[in-house]
């Protein structure tokens, strides 16, 4: 009985290591489930400018701009020839952001997804933070990710999609991401590609 004891006691203590390890974050682990591409960007530009990209004015904040040259692939390691770079020029806080969002989507059913990841390069000298939100249900529930901190260079971002992220995950009528600046600093390149879903099992 004693041994039996002690070999659930260290089954459990590794299951708590096994179960501990980072599910999302920069730079995780990708999911160990089957993988959805959302855009690759490969058929074109599906993400537009909206909310706080544009100030009171009108005038935009964020640009975005598809590109299908090898340059752009030859500066960052998404698949394919297409991405999607994204331009910036914001005061400088957490508040206001550059925010693209897609309501062409082919998928509205999430509910057996439970991570979404992206490819971002952040080719400035400073960092920058993304977001992911999506709209939901009939009065288009709003539902976001926290915020994380990407630093220059190419990054893989995973979030996970739980009910702070998706309010009806039977119904997504939208889905967007956030850029924001971190400091002040002259406009920003910010490149995206491979938003890619991933099924819970």
């Amino acid at each position: 009985m004693k041994k039996l004891i002690t070999f659930l006691a260290v089954s459990s203590i590794l299951a708590a290591i096994t179960f501990a390890a980072p599910t999302e974050g920069v730079d995780v682990a990708l999911p160990s489930t089957t993988p959805v591409t959302l855009d690759d960007f490969e058929e074109g530009m599906f993400f537009n400018a909206v909310r706080d990209a544009f100030d009171s004015f009108g005038n935009v904040f964020g640009k975005t701009q598809f590109s299908d040259s090898q340059s752009t692939k030859k500066r960052w390691d998404g698949k394919g020839n297409c991405g999607v770079l994204h331009w910036m020029e914001l005061p400088g806080n957490k508040e206001q952001g550059c925010f693209y969002e897609c309501t062409d989507l082919i998928e509205q059913n999430w509910s057996s997804y439970g991570y979404i990841s992206f490819v971002i390069n952040n080719p400035n000298d400073y960092p920058v933070s993304l977001q992911m939100y999506t709209k939901t249900g009939s009065n288009w529930a709003w539902g976001n990710t926290d915020t994380p901190s990407i630093e220059p260079g190419t990054h893989t971002v995973v979030f996970k999609l739980n009910s702070n992220v998706m309010k009806d995950a039977k119904k997504i009528l939208a889905v967007g991401f956030a850029l924001f600046m971190e400091g002040k600093h002259p406009a920003s390149e910010v490149y995206i590609d491979d938003i890619t879903l991933w099924t819970k099992k």
